[in-house]
């Protein structure tokens, strides 16, 4: 994969991370908490994708 490229997948994990957080946020306000969970969960999962492709990216094994 092209160096670049691997960077903007980085930025997109980091990027849902912050709009899943938001809009979980959002629908906690406007209804319950058990209808956000499905948001917070991805966040969790892209901010951890996120890590993940940071430290291979900086490791050198990030294609």
């Amino acid at each position: 994969m092209n160096k670049k490229l691997v960077y903007i997948l980085e930025i997109v994990w980091l990027a849902l991370a912050v709009l899943s957080f938001l809009a979980g946020l959002f629908i906690w306000y406007v209804e319950e908490f058990n209808e956000s969970l499905m948001l917070f969960a991805i966040t969790v999962i892209s901010l951890f994708m996120y890590f993940y492709r940071r430290r291979l990216r900086k490791s050198g094994r990030g294609y």
